[in-house]
């Protein structure tokens, strides 16, 4: 047997090696203000945040990434350059980084720094002008592996107020999901919330979920209405097993206590894991739960009463991702984007797209359009015509003779009020399978731009990330205008928080009421 010591030696030669290649690997395309970046052997199943890390006027693309799934990796964490997608920094880790991050400068040099959470206790501040680790919550030479002192997987951190009386705020964050069990075993650790310091990475408070059971949800903090104190909403289970969705108050939390959590929804058979939306469809000025459940139902539950408003269910779909909010019809009160998958986890091949209306529920558009993806949409006014339009990748599997099957993924615009959709950019190599795009002015020029990414994956399954081996960052300069009521830019939105405030173009009520959507059409690319 291999003693520890040893162990950690060997995983830092192989992180050393991972290193060499990595840097005579990573290639870059750039033409006028688009560009591509290749990093061979790596993948991501984050979503880009931005932000200026090198004061330069334009926003810069941070990212978690990694090789091989539970195998230490030199670019756990990436920074590329707004202006031309170089590399400005990597940073190390035990396993893949998933999580997406958030920034808070806590070094006193003025430059944002970055929070970022992953897989097998992964969690660190990271300096955001060098690139250094300010503090890592799990040491990477740590005698004992995380889930044998109760840490598992990081997810979305949220700021919360300051706890430890340093001045700045701290970090409410979810941990939970033990990969060394296997899918259908039902005896697994509960998961917990957190919060931590931002400075230190201290644990300040932290208190295991009211039913027992794992978690993969990034928890969403939110004061329902003005001058509510503020709440958390979080759930549980995953894929096999089942869970709840929850309420609770953040200091329920501050005393370690989540037993008087109110229970949303229950799930038997499978959990919540996508984090839900926080939307007044009610029109109440109280913020209501649209969430979405694995074995395939969006429910949305109000704010006020927490009794269920509608619930919709897709047959033979299970829902991984988070919906998408805008207004796509002539009213005032937000619609909702889900994607899904066609089948039952591991063996999803196919996607679902629908259109939900805010006020009922009903399925107003429906169709299944390429291979699985569990990124969630994004929400922007593309054509400036009052109502807002959905984009997302398209991935398709195809028979590329003499090389066999091969991915490939290209960014769409759904425009329900034209009732068509179009491609935006080149066809891509590989798949978008968990990585949100971001759309938004990189460049402070009014026009809008998109940040997304794609990997070609040498696992046995097409949707499975645990061996990625090209990971693909690009940036797509357009003409278009940004229209500053982009409704839902980013994943859990434009403030990274899982709160929509947007309200509708004014050129809904200029113009006479549309006609209602054609009626649930149905077509596959992908049989």
């Amino acid at each position: 047997m291999i003693n520890l010591k040893l162990k950690y030696s060997l995983s830092l030669l192989l992180v050393g090696i991972i290193n060499i290649v990595f840097l005579y690997s990573c290639t870059k395309e750039k033409k006028n203000s688009n560009w591509r970046i290749h990093l061979k052997g790596q993948g991501t199943a984050s979503s880009p945040r931005l932000v200026d890390l090198n004061q330069d006027g334009i926003l810069d693309i941070v990212l978690g990434a990694g090789g091989t799934e539970n195998v230490p990796t030199d670019t756990a964490v990436i920074a590329l350059d707004g202006a031309d997608g170089t590399l400005m920094w990597h940073v190390p880790g035990r396993n893949q980084v998933v999580g997406s991050a958030l920034f808070k400068e806590v070094s006193g040099d003025q430059v944002p720094d970055i929070f970022i959470g992953g897989r097998t206790g992964e969690l660190m501040c990271i300096n955001g002008a060098s690139g250094k680790v300010i503090w890592r919550f799990y040491p990477l030479d740590a005698k004992q592996k995380p889930a044998d002192v109760g840490i598992y997987n990081f997810y979305n951190p949220q700021f919360i107020q300051d706890r430890d009386q340093d001045g700045r705020e701290d970090l409410l964050i979810a941990n939970g999901g033990n990969y060394l069990i296997k899918p259908h075993d039902p005896n697994r650790p509960a998961g917990k919330l957190m919060i931590i310091s931002s400075a230190t990475g201290k644990v300040l408070s932290e208190a295991a979920m009211p039913d027992g059971k794992e978690t993969y949800m990034s928890p969403v903090k939110v004061a329902f209405s003005q001058g509510r104190k503020e709440e958390i909403i979080f759930g549980t289970g995953g894929e096999t097993i089942g869970g709840n969705l929850y309420r609770v108050s953040l200091q329920d939390l501050f005393r370690n206590d989540l037993s008087q959590a109110i229970v949303l929804a229950e799930s038997k058979n499978k959990g919540f894991i996508a984090p839900p939306i926080l939307a007044d469809i009610t029109q109440d000025g109280v913020f209501d739960i649209i969430s979405n459940a694995v074995d395939g139902k969006t429910l949305a539950i109000d704010g006020a009463t927490n009794k269920l408003l509608w619930e919709t269910s897709f047959r033979g779909t299970e829902l991984y991702s988070s919906p998408a909010i805008g207004f796509f019809n002539a009213d005032s009160i937000p619609d909702f984007f889900i994607n899904g998958g066609v089948g039952v986890w591991p063996l999803i091949r196919e996607s679902s797209q629908s259109l939900l209306n805010g006020k009922n529920g009903k399925i107003e558009y429906q169709t299944h359009s390429g291979s699985f993806m569990y990124a969630s949409p994004v929400v922007m006014d593309y054509n400036d015509d009052g109502y807002d339009d959905v984009l997302m990748n398209i991935n398709k599997i195809i028979t590329a003779y003499p090389y066999g099957r091969k991915a490939i993924s290209q960014l769409f615009i759904f425009d329900f009020h034209q009732n068509t959709r179009y491609p935006i950019g080149d066809t891509l190599d590989g798949s978008n399978i968990a990585c949100t795009s971001w759309i938004g002015d990189i460049d402070k020029d009014g026009k809008m731009d998109i940040i997304s990414s794609t990997i070609n994956l040498s696992g046995r399954n097409n949707n499975d990330i645990d061996q990625p081996s090209d990971l693909r960052v690009f940036r797509i300069k357009t003409d278009v205008p940004l229209n500053p009521q982009v409704k839902w830019s980013a994943y859990m939105g434009q403030n990274y928080d899982g709160i929509f405030t947007g309200l509708p173009s004014a050129k809904l009520f200029q113009k006479a009421a549309s006609p209602p959507l054609n009626q649930v059409g149905y077509h596959s690319e992908n049989k």
